[in-house]
């Protein structure tokens, strides 16, 4: 069974972007607008990767991160912001938070992190 990558963005050109860029890796994708989204998906499947934009919403991607930490998750995770990296709150630091990436984000560079971490 193929790796899958949850991608939480609520911009679906960057959703698509991250999506082919994904399947061409030859990885599973699934997709979510909003952080409510991606924990309702979370907790019926099993992604391998995680790529959230920090600001979604309806629940953003920090109170995401937030919740999950709480709940023990242990998959990795890429938190993508438009936000400098020292203004994001603690869930930068969480340990399944393997990379923070600035937006706007260069695609080889988020092609070469998931591939990393996936490996």
């Amino acid at each position: 069974m193929a790796k899958e990558v949850l991608i939480v963005d609520d911009q679906p050109g960057i959703r698509l972007l991250l999506e082919e860029v994904v399947k061409g890796e030859g990885y599973a994708v699934s997709t979510a607008e909003t952080g409510k989204e991606a924990l309702d998906y979370i907790e019926k499947n099993d992604p391998s990767l995680l790529v959230v934009d920090y600001n979604l919403p309806v629940m953003n991607g920090g109170e995401l991160l937030h919740r999950l930490n709480e709940t023990g998750y242990d998959k990795p995770a890429i938190l993508m912001t438009g936000l400098s990296v020292e203004s994001l709150g603690e869930e930068k630091d969480f340990h399944f938070v393997k990379k923070v990436v600035s937006k706007p984000f260069n695609i080889m560079d988020i092609r070469e992190e998931i591939s990393k971490i996936l490996q």
